[in-house]
């Protein structure tokens, strides 16, 4: 019960110090003439070290998440009547909403700025590949960050109300999907800077995001395993504000606000419920499966006759 409060107090408390120590960093770790890192630089070892001082305390406190626990997504993320799990679902899932309609449009601007250049002008075929790429990737993440809204809002209904749609639901694939696009896009945007320390934090929050979404999405596929899904899921929402001390597109802005919201709750939900009694127990605290937990309770119920 504890780390319940200890994990989102270690995640905002970590989050701020590293979302200053990278603005730090960017203003202190950088040569003005060149842009060339500094080597040793303290700002850049002291966000080093944070982090992986972050990492290892989550690690610790999300020991033992789930163990144990065969019920499903459904027994996971059980948030009946809980107002506020249903309202940061209901924020993640507008702040994705509208970064896929800033995407959409972005992809427009893209398409209509390459059409203007190529104008009068006969294009090669290495040319067209890349205006397909380059309006193709923004129109994909859109239209997956536009569906995950509507996923989102679909899973939060389902766990307020208690409604028991979890299981093999496509709604949990599909922010794990847009994750990945999302992973890919920002690694294509960056990967002509030779200077990874520009954009290291954003991919790790993007690969964080990944995992979370990945193993959240395992409990409603007969896979839970808390422990992993705990602790990438407080990452990535640690990675996210650090990373907000870098320049961003409002887009950008909006999916690292909107999975930060989404694994919050999730977080939270999954670190309440697995605690909870799922049914009968053995001595040792493994949960009966339910044929097993009837003719238990059967023999309790009627002892043998003579």
């Amino acid at each position: 019960m504890r780390n319940k409060f200890a994990l989102p107090l270690t995640v905002l408390l970590g989050g701020a110090a590293g979302f200053l120590l990278r603005r730090w960093e960017l203003a202190s770790a950088f040569e003005a003439d060149t842009g060339l890192p500094v080597s040793g630089a303290p700002a850049t070892l002291a966000l080093i070290g944070l982090s992986a001082a972050v990492f290892l305390t989550l690690a610790l406190l999300c020991r033992g998440t789930g163990r144990g626990f065969q019920g499903s997504y459904d027994d996971a993320f059980q948030a009946r009547n809980d107002i506020l799990y249903l309202t940061s679902m209901v924020a993640a899932a507008f702040l994705l909403a509208g970064a896929g309609v800033l995407l959409l449009a972005q992809a427009v601007g893209v398409l209509s700025d390459a059409l203007a250049a190529s104008a009068g002008v006969d294009l090669l075929l290495s040319d067209v590949l890349q205006i397909a790429l380059s309006v193709g990737r923004e129109l994909l993440l859109a239209v997956l960050a536009l569906a995950s809204a509507v996923s989102l809002l679909r899973l939060g209904k389902n766990n307020y109300k208690g409604e028991g749609k979890g299981e093999r639901s496509g709604c949990l694939l599909v922010p794990a999907y847009t994750a990945c696009v999302w992973l890919i896009t920002s690694y294509l945007d960056h990967s002509g800077d030779p200077i990874v320390l520009d954009y290291v934090y954003q991919l790790f929050a993007a690969v964080a995001s990944v995992l979370g979404c990945y193993f959240l999405a395992g409990f409603g596929f007969k896979r839970p395993k808390g422990f992993p899904a705990a602790l990438f899921s407080l990452t990535a929402m640690y990675f996210c504000l650090v990373t907000l001390a870098d320049r961003h597109t409002l887009p950008e802005l909006l999916l690292y606000a909107g999975y930060f919201l989404y694994f919050a709750a999730s977080a939270l939900a999954l670190l309440r419920s697995p605690a909870r009694p799922l049914g009968p127990r053995m001595p040792g605290g493994k949960r009966l499966a339910r044929t097993e937990a009837e003719e238990h309770l059967n023999q309790e119920e009627t002892p043998d006759e003579g």
